[in-house]
């Protein structure tokens, strides 16, 4: 008799669009798929699913889920699970915060010029190539730099209605990448950067993963806060904490080891007055190579050029005068990117050249001294001629010459030094600079 009432009360609920609990035991729903939602008054199951489900039948689900028996009577207070395959999401604007070099976006519906400020859709494939940096930003200022040579996918960038929290996944399917995360405005939010072979959730605010499609091998490096990274072939997630890396291949995952720490620059107040800006770097130890990225900005979203060796001497073509930030790191014998150590770099170009003495043609013993500089305002030059290597008391020291050349007569047979300095006045500042001593030898 018992079985014949839940019979009929079965048909007549779902006749009137509600079916009461299941009798038998549902498959357990995995915490990380669901969300919570705490009722207020006045909701009803339907009305919530309504306004924030896929489908108004999915109150059915939300329903025997939570074994609920009065859906248009929920108790204020109490919460419900509801799965977030379920919920509505709305787009959230993902934007191209700036880019360099050969930038390519494959969008769903073709391909995407790239603007500074242009819309990202999901499922948007951006590349760079050899040289070339983006940076991808979020609503909230979150973001993802790419430098060159590297590939990703926008999966998602969604808002949940329910309950606000913001989905972000993105895939990297090859090169590098660099995410600079701000607090989840909801408990529920998520970033998300997968690999062919690893899945990793941010719970913290800085990290790099990268992936070497050749090899299989992905990595992850945690600066700040903490990441929870899980390979494809692994039953959990570890937690992996700030400063240290962990990589995954083929054969399996390392746990997590402890990052180079940031490598020093030596003189770092020196100014980069040369045509290539050179960058000389302390050595570390267990170090298997070094990294080197110019920006335009301390946060690098703007990033201009990179360099990479495994001497520890990095150099980068020409750039205009200005100040910029260096960021260095250290690279270990697993491939793993150590931590940053970040510099304010000035760019003042004021370099000078020697061209060797010449004869001056029909003037006996007389020689002509020549030399040439770039860089920006305006250029005096200084003249001195010795017979020393250390050039002290000089037999010429000429300042305040404009013109890049100068004659001497009657120099007798001997070995001399010579040198120019140039003054370069810019911006109401002075910047000076010698050039290298000189040897030449006038007859035997």
């Amino acid at each position: 008799m018992k079985i014949i009432h839940l019979a009929v009360a079965a048909a007549c609920a779902i006749a009137l669009g509600w079916a009461p609990p299941a009798a038998k035991a549902q498959r357990a729903q995995p915490a990380s798929d669901l969300v919570t939602y705490v009722v207020r008054p006045g909701d009803t199951l339907y009305d919530l699913a309504e306004r924030y489900m896929i489908r108004p039948s999915d109150a059915l689900q939300v329903g025997r889920l939570n074994r609920i028996t009065e859906p248009r009577r929920l108790q204020p207070g109490t919460t419900l699970r509801i799965p977030v395959r379920l919920l509505r999401t709305e787009p959230v604007a993902a934007r191209l915060a700036a880019f360099r070099g050969d930038v390519a976006i494959a969008a769903p519906a073709g391909p995407l010029a790239p603007v500074i400020g242009l819309i990202i859709p999901e499922g948007s494939r951006l590349t760079t190539a050899a040289g070339a940096f983006l940076t991808l930003e979020m609503p909230d200022g979150s973001r993802i730099t790419l430098p060159s040579q590297s590939r990703v996918v926008l999966d998602r960038a969604r808002r949940v209605l329910l309950t606000g929290d913001i989905q972000r996944r993105l895939t990297l399917e090859a090169g590098r990448s660099s995410s600079v995360v701000n607090p989840a405005p909801t408990p529920g939010s998520s970033f998300i950067i997968t690999t062919p072979l690893t899945v990793s959730a941010v719970r913290g605010t800085e990290f790099r993963v990268g992936h070497d499609a050749e090899a299989n091998r992905s990595t992850l490096e945690v600066v700040e806060g903490s990441v929870g990274a899980q390979a494809s072939y692994e039953s959990r997630e570890t937690l992996v904490p700030q400063a240290f890396g962990r990589r995954a291949d083929a054969s399996g995952a390392s746990a997590p080891q402890a990052l180079l720490p940031g490598p020093k620059l030596r003189n770092p107040g020196q100014p980069q007055d040369e045509p290539e800006l050179s960058f000389d770097v302390v050595p570390l130890d267990h170090a298997q190579g070094y990294r080197g990225q110019l920006a335009t900005d301390a946060g690098f979203v703007d990033i201009l050029a990179e360099a990479e060796g495994e001497r520890p001497t990095l150099t980068f073509a020409s750039v205009p005068n200005a100040i910029y930030f260096l960021r260095l790191t250290a690279l270990d014998t697993d491939g793993l990117e150590g931590l940053p150590e970040v510099y304010a770099i000035e760019r003042r170009l004021n370099a000078i050249g020697l061209e060797p003495p010449a004869g001056l043609e029909g003037v006996d013993r007389s020689f002509l001294f020549r030399w040439s500089d770039s860089g920006d305002g305006v250029a005096s030059f200084r003249f001195q001629l010795a017979a020393n290597a250390d050039m002290e008391r000089p037999i010429i020291d000429e300042p305040g010459l404009t013109e890049r050349q100068i004659s001497v007569a009657e120099l007798p047979d001997g070995v001399y030094f010579w040198r120019v300095l140039v003054t370069r006045f810019e911006d109401g500042r002075a910047f000076e600079k010698w050039a290298p001593i000189q040897r030449f030898q006038l007859g035997g």
